[in-house]
C-alpha cells in the first residue's frame, strides 16, 4: 500500500514538474520581442511569420540573436532578418542589424544597421 501511494506522489510531482517547463519561456523571447518591436517601427509593416534563427556567442563578452522575419506591407511580401547583438553579463544592446530579402528571389535587397 504504502509503494502504492509513494509511485503515485511521485507521478504527481513529476506531471507538475513537466508543466511548469512547458510553459517556461524561452530564452530568446526577450530578444524576439525587441526583434518584432524594432522591425515594425522601422518598416511600418505587419508581421506575419517569425523564426528564432539561433544564438551566437560573439567576441569580447557579446552574445547575438538572430530572427527571421516575414513581413507585408500592402501586397509587397519580404523578409527581413534581424541581428541583435548584446553584453552577455549586462544584457545592454550594443547593436541591432537588419538584412532585407526579397521574397522573389531570396537575395538581400538592402541591409541596414542601427
Amino acid at each position: 500500500m504504502r509503494a502504492i501511494w509513494m509511485t503515485m506522489v511521485l507521478v504527481v510531482l513529476m506531471l507538475s514538474t513537466s508543466a511548469v517547463q512547458a510553459g517556461a519561456e524561452p530564452t530568446y523571447a526577450k530578444w524576439g520581442r525587441l526583434a518584432m518591436k524594432e522591425t515594425t517601427k522601422k518598416y511600418h509593416a505587419d508581421i506575419i511569420d517569425y523564426k528564432h534563427v539561433g544564438r551566437k556567442v560573439e567576441e569580447g563578452g557579446l552574445m547575438s540573436e538572430t530572427f527571421r522575419l516575414q513581413l507585408r506591407k500592402g501586397s509587397k511580401e519580404f523578409e527581413v532578418t534581424v541581428r541583435i547583438w548584446f553584453e552577455q553579463q549586462s544584457e545592454r544592446v550594443v547593436r541591432i542589424h537588419f538584412t532585407e530579402d526579397d521574397k522573389a528571389d531570396g537575395l538581400p535587397a538592402a541591409m541596414y544597421q542601427i
